[in-house]
This record gives structure tokens, C-alpha cells and sequence, in this order.
């Protein structure tokens, strides 16, 4: 693999694992306005930013994890990406709970992909020496993802609160 296009690789990554934390983080931001729009309990809410992520997430991650092992990983990570962002879809198009609940379990499931494909990507793109400097680079996307989190959610929070009541 060519020095820029390994370079090329780990800023893909990296940006999707900014992405990746960005998606995950709004929900939570949000969740204030989905609460009231949807008359959900606090329990509810749980449930989505806890059990049908978290568990969906973990519990992935382990067979998703020995599948990069075996198979093509810019495959599982293309697959991730649309599987979660059309679920992410799907949670912008929930009409309540239940619908809500299955859509970020998918959110979920394709996330759990991004860090055992990204992980296993960069390491065969880099050599021991300049390995950890990559992987550096890439986790420094998850925090920077934060930061695109909030300031995205506060902006569409802004807009929401600002913006007149349609009737």
C-alpha cells in the first residue's frame, strides 16, 4: 500500500468515526424534545439511549468483530455506514416508541462495525512503527465527533426553540 493512499485510508476512517460518535451523541442531545414530542417516560427513554443502542452495540460487536477477521473490511465498514445511517434515517421518520426503539437498535448493530473494521484497516495499512501515531489519529476522530455532536445538537435545539409553532 502507497504512503498517501494508507494516509488516504486512515482520514477516511477517521472521519467516519467522527460521524459515527456525532450520530450517537445527537439522540441524547435531543432527547429532551423527542421525550415531550413522542410523551415518552423516562423509562422509555432509557430504553433508547441505553438498552436498544448499548446492548445492540456490544452484542454486535463481538461476531462483527471476527467477521473483519475473515472477510473484506472495506466491505463490513461500507455495510456499516449505510445500515446505520439508514436507520438514523428512520429514527428521524419514527412516529413513536416502538419504532424509535427498532430503529436505533439498527443504529446500534451498524456502529458496533466501525471500530473492529477501522481497527483491523489501519493496521494493516501501517507499519509497527508508525502504527500507534495512526491509531492516535484515528480515536482523535471520536472526539472530535463529540464536538460536532454538540454543536450540531445545539444548533437544531436552537432552531426548534426559535423557529415559529406551525398550526
Amino acid at each position: 500500500m502507497g504512503k498517501y493512499y494508507r494516509y488516504y485510508v486512515l482520514i477516511m476512517v477517521t472521519v467516519v468515526s467522527m460521524v459515527n460518535i456525532a450520530d450517537r451523541l445527537i439522540m441524547s442531545i435531543l432527547m429532551e424534545d423527542i421525550k415531550a414530542e413522542f410523551h415518552l417516560s423516562d423509562t422509555q427513554v432509557g430504553l433508547l439511549v441505553g438498552l436498544a443502542f448499548a446492548l445492540f452495540y456490544a452484542l454486535m460487536s463481538f461476531p462483527i468483530a471476527r467477521w473483519a477477521d475473515i472477510g473484506n473490511r472495506k466491505n463490513i465498514l461500507s455495510l456499516a455506514v449505510i445500515l446505520w445511517s439508514g436507520m438514523t434515517a428512520l429514527c428521524g421518520a419514527a412516529v413513536g416508541f416502538y419504532s424509535l426503539f427498532f430503529a436505533r437498535l439498527g443504529v446500534g448493530v451498524g456502529e458496533a462495525a466501525l471500530s473492529p473494521a477501522a481497527y483491523s484497516i489501519i493496521s494493516d495499512s501501517f507499519p509497527k512503527h508508525k502504527l500507534v501515531r495512526a491509531l492516535s489519529v484515528y480515536t482523535m476522530g471520536a472526539f472530535v465527533g463529540v464536538g460536532l455532536a454538540y454543536i450540531i445538537g445545539g444548533a437544531v435545539i436552537q432552531s426548534i426553540t426559535s423557529s415559529p409553532e406551525i398550526t
